[in-house]
């Protein structure tokens, strides 16, 4: 389960405080996520799913920053970060249409280490042979 919204306000440094997730179970905990203003909800199972600087966060290996209602604050912008969970619990996402959300997006998975992801948008980016357009002729050599 995922949600998005954007939050109106910042959050004071005073409300914050760091803590860790070290032993928390990740089968069953809810995360809630601050991520640049935009808010989600997601399990530690997802989190935890792939070796990424998220299972890192909360596996007890980093310190984590979170307000005083219990939301994580993670500093980058949201607006990729559904694409990003998605893509940890499904193992494969559809990519953004355009190559300026690629680009977005893989500097986002980049952040996060999520390898597979980056791979996807790095070939995603990659000039696409097959569409070659007018005045191009392809050649097809067999040895």
């Amino acid at each position: 389960m995922s949600g998005e919204s954007v939050v109106s306000s910042a959050v004071p440094a005073a409300a914050t405080r760091t803590t860790s997730f070290k032993g928390a179970s990740p089968s069953s905990k809810y995360v809630k996520l601050n991520i640049g203003g935009a808010l989600y909800y997601t399990t530690m199972q997802t989190l935890t799913k792939q070796d990424t600087m998220l299972k890192a966060m909360f596996s007890g290996r980093m310190e984590v920053l979170t307000d005083s209602e219990g939301w994580i604050l993670i500093d980058r912008c949201g607006k990729h970060f559904g694409t990003i969970l998605n893509y940890l619990r499904d193992g494969a996402v559809p990519l953004p249409e355009s190559r300026r959300e690629i680009e977005e997006l893989l500097a986002e998975a980049k952040y996060y280490l999520v390898q597979g992801l980056v791979d996807e948008c790095q070939a995603a980016l990659q000039p696409n042979v097959a569409q070659a357009g007018p005045g191009r002729v392809f050649l097809h050599l067999s040895w």
